[in-house]
């Protein structure tokens, strides 16, 4: 099969505008159909030189970091959606013109006719910035705040880049490591234990946690020569316990000792070094996921995985960055909820055992993993949008006198309400994103069977 994959967003085709024939939009909107679409890469300085041009079929390793496919209608990085052969046209466009028949009327209603997802795929090959996501009321506070002040939309200095939320589910790919939400009080105050320079820190725990985000807060803010003096001592005894295979804490202690390598320069540490030891560290087996509310603090520190998230790009870092820092937005939206993380694992669609749903609270999203044998076909008939990723193997699609030939890497968008038969040419791992309202039934409509090729 042919692929439709790519390495192209929207943004190359804006200037196109002016060429795009008059017909197709309407036609389109007169007729909705699955759609191919060609999906942008964000070159972050963390991000890994291979997966993602692996994905893709690009040369690998490419040229630059690519640390995030985004697949989705963010005004950032929209996709290019492939209305002709020779034309693509942004997504949020597409989704402009129609709305209802795009998203379908309940979520275009529900969302104010914009697609209320952001899908990705992040490839890290290095920690990202320690950071939280603000609630819907923050974000739309803080978006008006920076509107008032004047402050440019694509200022380093912005913390806000739109009016939504950011909660977020992650699902490893690869052996993903990654720091999430604070650890139980106890251990966190067993941990600061170890480190005799922390002893004033940990005497502001209390067993709390108001204590917890005092600690963190007032760390937080100390001046940098302040925090130079405390976590000097603590990498030099961190050092000792990362060569001792009897320590339980030597992983924790050799990530921590990589990000000072990697973000303290000139002779000063990185205030996100503490978070090494107050935040749970997990390494994620593939197909293993966790789900990230409005206010935890988390970074991720290496490994590819799929991204589903409202369609938002707010973030408020806290270290691990050369980017923007702001201490008090940060500690605005901060949740200080000290726990055991979950891992979410997914579960068996009931009747349906080759569909794998992950669940999680979020109104704005649901994601689905479709495993076929070659041959094998599936139909589905959405109730409301859904974009798609051949994660292995590879495809058709067919639905509305259309057929797509996706392969590895191929994403594609079916509108609500479009019947639709995908075919496995070959062993295939697809990852679908939709609503929840519309990740029931209506998405796993009928078995996977056989198709009249197969053996």
């Amino acid at each position: 099969m042919a692929a439709a994959n790519g390495n192209l967003g929207a943004a190359a085709d804006r200037h196109l505008h002016d060429r795009l024939p008059g017909h197709l939009l309407p036609a389109y909107v007169r007729n909705p159909r699955p759609l191919a679409l060609r999906c942008g890469v964000q070159h972050y300085g963390w991000g890994d030189k291979t997966f993602i041009a692996n994905l893709l079929g690009a040369p690998s390793p490419a040229e630059r970091p690519q640390a995030e496919l985004w697949i989705g209608a963010h005004p950032d990085l929209p996709a290019s959606a492939c209305l002709a052969p020779s034309h693509g046209v942004p997504l949020d466009w597409v989704i402009a013109a129609a709305p209802d028949a795009v998203l379908g009327a309940g979520t275009a209603a529900a969302f104010g006719g914009e697609l209320p997802f952001l899908f990705k795929v992040l490839a890290a090959a290095m920690p990202l910035s320690i950071q939280a996501h603000p609630n819907r009321a923050e974000a739309e506070r803080g978006f008006a705040q920076e509107e008032r002040l004047g402050i440019p939309a694509d200022d380093p200095t912005r913390n806000y880049r739109d009016r939504n939320h950011k909660p977020e589910l992650l699902v490893a790919l690869t052996d993903f490591h990654a720091l999430r939400g604070f650890r139980p009080l106890e251990e966190i105050a067993i941990e600061l234990a170890r480190y005799p320079v922390l002893a004033g820190l940990g005497a502001q725990l209390d067993g709390s946690a108001a204590g917890l985000r005092r600690l963190y807060a007032d760390f937080m803010r100390l001046p940098q020569a302040d925090v130079d003096a405390l976590l000097g001592p603590v990498l030099v005894q961190s050092r000792r316990r990362a060569n001792d295979d009897s320590d339980p804490g030597r992983e924790r202690c050799r990530r921590l000792l990589h990000a000072d390598g990697l973000f303290s320069a000139g002779g000063h540490h990185d205030r996100g070094l503490l978070s090494f030891l107050l935040l749970n560290l997990l390494h994620l087996r593939p197909g293993e996921a966790i789900y990230l509310p409005a206010g935890e603090l988390h970074s991720y520190l290496e490994g590819a995985g799929l991204e589903l998230m409202a369609n938002s790009n707010n973030v408020l870092r806290g270290g691990l960055t050369r980017k923007h820092i702001d201490v008090d937005a940060l500690l605005e939206v901060l949740h200080v909820d000290p726990h055991d993380p979950e891992i979410i694992r997914p579960r068996s669609e009931a009747g349906h055992p080759d569909v794998l749903a992950y669940d999680t609270p979020a109104a704005e999203f649901a994601l689905r993993r479709l495993r076929l044998p070659a041959s094998a076909r599936h139909e589905i008939a959405p109730d409301s949008v859904l974009l798609g990723l051949v994660v292995e193997g590879a495809v058709e699609i067919s639905g509305a006198g259309t057929v797509l030939a996706l392969a590895k890497g191929g994403c594609f968008l079916l509108p609500a309400g479009c019947a639709a038969c995908i075919q496995a040419g070959s062993d295939a791992d697809l990852a679908l994103a939709t609503v929840p309202d519309a990740a029931g039934p209506a998405l796993v409509n009928g078995a996977s069977r056989p198709g009249k090729h197969s053996a």
